[in-house]
């Protein structure tokens, strides 16, 4: 019964979806003109009765609670339970919010599982990243965004425009197999502008407006009752200690009822139909358009509520409490982004237009064309989808080994194939061994011509038609270069070659017992000197390199080789440049311990060498120590925000967006390159 009353009761709208004053009328109309005769209408009305009344029931009966039983356990007397105080950003703002959701964007992409005559969609974005790009944490991240579809490009070259706007959930089926290669995507994204911080305690159990109220309080847990408005806007609930101390929840369960408010609209909707019951019963419309028009008028005249649900959240920690901190967004703004989204098959995916696809019954694979038509019907027990027309796969349980195969496209069959594949490289070029071992390896192209013979132990390629090529003679691995018509342009002698995110290559190789480390440049040109010695790379955010010379002098070149700072005769170099500063350091010849400080691009000593440890700037700021004591200075060494512990064993990450920033103090705490909390290890 219950069902059926969810799919033909207007009011149980305002339970479940939440409808509002302003699109409730609409919800009214469309329900009476559901309704097909006065006597339909009775029906109906006398149905919505007794649901309110079911609903009205159910509404008295207590929530369950599901927590952990651990409430009789001794207080730990560990200062790691001990979590700092929810510290929130300051530079949350739409410029910066909608240039971190962008470059987020970007780098997602979605997948499509083919099961004809259906296929899947999986979003390749995930909600909990929001509180990484805002830098805070977040209780229900789902409830500020939207994504939907705008334009479908499908592999077939059609381009699908919906009607309506098509909302993309995380999973979602489409009613055809047609592979999509793109997706136009608008994702509106409503974001914190102003937090509010709710103290209660046994004393002080609830806020004015009745938004907020703490039921109970006892040893290790609360118990509190949340308008929807705050519960949707949560950000976190922290315990406080009888030392004034924060507390993160060991475990947290929640139920939701319909608001008072809600209870006071559903007692007028009945009170309201049984009146247009009496009516219909005494006689009282002289045809159905009158009945129509006054159940409209008397229906749309009951104000919604504006808030359909109420939450309640049991609380637990780890230590008793004396109070707890409700931290909720209270103002936000919204800012909206258009980006094309790829599907993450679509590398590994036919160009001519062939593609994997699953049977809904049997789980096996075969292959489809654009449209969504079986090519080869399904019957392997695994298979992958390398490129154009070759696919590794499984066809017996028994057999263990991966196979390759070629499609067949005339007899519609996949035939084993002369070589494995073990990888591809750029879509062009495939990986590829013989026999059953892949320790000798070589390179072939789209035409399956052999470019580099099967004969080495790898074969990668950081960089547009250059491969990077392992060579074993024996136990001894060595490295060379070389480009797409296999020809060597730095022979296998160096151990290892790396390349860097600007396309620079540094080659090494033991020079007696020296590694010797050299610059090439994206032309293939080397840059450094033979005996200096790359002691790191050029990075987007600097383009210094610190070089050591055959004599153990340290200095720091430009990417045309020119010395920018010369050796120092007052303090050493060991670090990269982050920011337009970096970390240099001084040795007290009586006690050998190191102090730090910092220069500039310029070589010039800006913050003096006068601290215990020092980390590269983020952004503006960098983590320093000084006596014990932790803190972010500026470029000016000033002290910006003292830090209440310093860095624990875990250590930290660094990123070129101080929001990503990771300094993991001495309680398993993370804050940001700003100071702020972020999370807990």
């Amino acid at each position: 019964m219950l069902k059926r009353i969810s799919v033909t009761i207007f009011t149980l709208l305002v339970l479940y979806s939440g409808a509002k004053a302003q699109n409730m009328k609409e919800d009214i109309k469309k329900y009476i003109e559901s309704i097909q005769s006065i006597e339909d209408a009775r029906d109906k009305l006398d149905e919505q009765i007794k649901a309110i009344d079911f609903i009205e029931s159910m509404h008295s009966l207590q929530s369950i609670k599901l927590m952990s039983a651990d409430e009789d356990e001794e207080d730990s007397n560990e200062d790691e339970d001990y979590k700092p105080a929810i510290s929130i950003p300051t530079h949350i703002n739409g410029d910066s919010i909608k240039a971190k959701l962008a470059n987020y964007f970007q780098k997602i992409s979605f997948t499509q599982n083919l099961t004809p005559p259906t296929s899947e969609f999986r979003s390749g974005y995930d909600a909990s990243d929001l509180a990484l790009i805002f830098g805070i944490p977040l209780s229900n991240p789902d409830a500020l965004i939207n994504l939907t579809a705008h334009k479908i490009y499908y592999a077939d070259g059609t381009i699908e425009s919906p009607e309506k706007e098509l909302f993309l959930k995380q999973y979602q089926e489409f009613d055809h197999a047609r592979f999509i290669d793109s997706m136009q995507v608008k994702m509106v994204l409503h974001y914190p502008t102003a937090v509010q911080k709710i103290s209660l305690s046994a004393e002080q159990t609830s806020v004015e407006d009745s938004t907020i109220q703490m039921t109970s309080i006892q040893n290790r847990e609360a118990s509190l009752t949340l308008s929807e408005k705050v519960y949707n806007n949560l950000i976190v609930i922290q315990g406080i200690d009888n030392n004034g101390k924060a507390l993160d929840h060991t475990s947290k369960s929640t139920s939701s009822n319909y608001s008072p408010s809600t209870s006071i609209y559903f007692q007028e909707v009945a009170k309201e139909s049984q009146v247009i019951i009496d009516n219909i019963d005494n006689k009282k419309y002289a045809s159905f358009d009158d009945l129509k028009k006054d159940m409209l008028q008397r229906l749309s005249s009951i104000e919604a509520p504006e808030e359909s649900q109420h939450y309640t959240a049991w609380v637990q920690f780890k230590r008793k409490i004396k109070g707890v901190d409700i931290y909720y967004t209270t103002q936000q703004d919204s800012i909206e982004i258009s980006e094309t989204i790829s599907n993450r098959d679509l590398s590994r995916s036919s160009k001519k237009g062939f593609h994997l696809a699953s049977d809904s019954e049997t789980y096996k694979y075969g292959v489809v064309d654009n449209t969504g038509n079986w090519i080869i019907e399904p019957q392997f027990l695994w298979l992958k989808h390398f490129n154009d027309l070759f696919f590794e796969g499984e066809k017996d349980e028994n057999d263990q080994d991966y196979k390759t195969y070629k499609l067949d496209i005339e007899k519609r069959i996949l035939a084993p194939y002369k070589y494995q594949i073990a990888d591809t490289i750029s879509g062009k070029y495939y990986v590829v061994y013989e026999g059953e071992s892949s320790d000798k390896t070589g390179l072939m192209d789209r035409d399956e011509k052999i470019i580099i013979p099967l004969e080495k132990y790898s074969i990668y390629s950081p960089l547009k038609n250059l491969f990077i090529v392992k060579a074993s003679n024996g136990e001894t691995i060595k490295t060379g270069l070389y480009n797409e018509l296999g020809e060597v342009i730095l022979p296998e002698i160096y151990y290892p070659i790396n390349v860097g995110e600007d396309g620079y290559i540094y080659a090494s190789i033991y020079d007696n017992e020296r590694l010797l480390t050299t610059i090439f440049d994206t032309d293939i040109k080397q840059i450094t000197k033979d005996k200096w010695s790359a002691q790191n790379q050029f990075t987007p955010h600097s383009d210094l390199v610190l070089i050591e010379d055959e004599n153990g002098s340290k200095f720091y070149i430009n990417k045309q080789a020119e010395i920018v700072i010369p050796q120092s005769n007052d303090y050493e170099f060991d670090n990269e440049f982050w920011f337009g500063m970096t970390v240099v350091e001084q040795k007290d010849p009586e006690t050998e311990e190191y102090k730090y400080g910092y220069i500039d691009t310029k070589g010039k000593l800006t913050i003096p060498i006068e601290y215990d440890r020092a980390l590269p700037f983020q952004g503006e700021y960098a983590y320093v120590e000084k006596d014990g004591k932790a803190m972010l200075i500026d470029k000016n060494n000033n002290i910006y925000k003292a830090l209440p512990l310093i860095i624990g064993s875990w250590g930290y990450v660094l990123d070129i967006d101080p929001t990503y920033t990771q300094y993991r103090l001495d309680d398993d705490s993370v804050l940001d390159g700003y100071g702020n909390f972020v999370k807990n290890m």
